[in-house]
């Protein structure tokens, strides 16, 4: 019996040393190369490229199908001048003048999303306050009392994400907006 307690207990006491001393061995997760978890910049940037001709090139075909003549900003933002009301004197909107438009905001395909009539003109101060980004540069462009055209691609827009109500993920957003006041920045 003795001895049978003996050689249970060496079996256990080898069965213990073996698993602790298994415990000692660090798992090592193999990981992929940097290559291969992330793409490289220039492949990034390549395909925001692609995905940036897309957008105007939808832009340009709607464009075309209805007989529009924009002109492009240099960061993707169409615009057309539909109407110029008063004399170029008073020159262009700049960075900090508060203005105020009419405007109705629709999808590319001509889904109406907002507009003054119902939500009232907008008003903000240029470059400075939340509006669409491609929304600044292109009133940049415009005077008081001028009708436009605004055709602003998602990444100058809402981008991936949308506004959270009307307008959708990726959205392609046409403004048309009248200047109806602007208050100049008092460094201007």
């Amino acid at each position: 019996m003795r001895r049978r307690f003996k050689l249970l207990a060496a079996l256990l006491i080898l069965g213990i040393t073996i698993s602790l001393s298994g415990c000692k061995q660090k798992y090592r997760r193999q990981e992929p190369p940097a290559a291969a978890r992330f793409p490289d910049q220039e492949s990034i940037f390549r395909a925001n490229q692609l995905i940036i001709r897309k957008y105007a090139t939808s832009i340009s075909e709607k464009a075309a199908s209805n007989g529009w003549h924009l002109s492009e900003t240099g960061t993707g933002v169409f615009y057309q001048l539909i109407d110029r009301k008063r004399n170029t004197q008073q020159g262009n909107i700049e960075t900090g003048d508060r203005i105020s438009l009419s405007f109705k905001l629709s999808l590319l395909d001509g889904t109406l999303c907002y507009s003054s009539k119902k939500q009232g003109v907008k008003q903000f101060f240029v470059d400075k306050s939340e509006a669409e980004p491609g929304l600044h540069e292109a009133v940049k462009f415009l005077q008081p009392g001028d009708s436009a055209r605004i055709i602003i691609p998602p990444q100058r827009a809402f981008g991936l994400t949308g506004d959270g109500n009307l307008i959708p993920p990726r959205a392609i957003l046409v403004y048309e907006v009248r200047i109806d006041s602007v208050i100049r920045h008092l460094n201007n």
